[in-house]
């Protein structure tokens, strides 16, 4: 599981220092092939680049890894977002649940 964060973590490190938010990391948009120890973190359809003062949609990520800023509507977010994401991806991991975060709406 280390390995996977990890590869994880350096595929974010280069998205960011390109200046790319990916805004939906999630499990289902991780593949990984376990005989290689390869990962990928795929669909980059939300992606947008970040310019510090815009303002952003907050209608992006899946419900159950939205950051606490989407939540309250603040469209000035930045990398973080995917941290917060890939925090409740890696929650899940290790207390072995499907989603660690799991409501029934936004509010929840």
């Amino acid at each position: 599981m280390r390995i996977y964060l990890y590869k994880i973590l350096e595929a974010l490190e280069f998205a960011h220092s390109h200046g790319v938010m990916h805004r939906d990391v999630k499990p289902l948009n991780i593949v990984i092939n376990n005989d290689a120890k390869e990962l990928r973190l795929i669909d980059w359809g939300l992606a947008d680049f970040f310019f510090p003062d815009k303002e952003y949609n907050v209608r992006v990520a899946s419900r159950y890894y939205k950051g606490p800023e989407l939540l309250v509507d603040d469209k000035m977010y930045h990398y973080s977002l995917d941290i917060w994401s890939l925090g409740c991806t890696m929650a899940g991991m290790i207390f072995k649940v499907d989603t660690f975060f799991k409501g029934s709406d936004n509010f929840d």
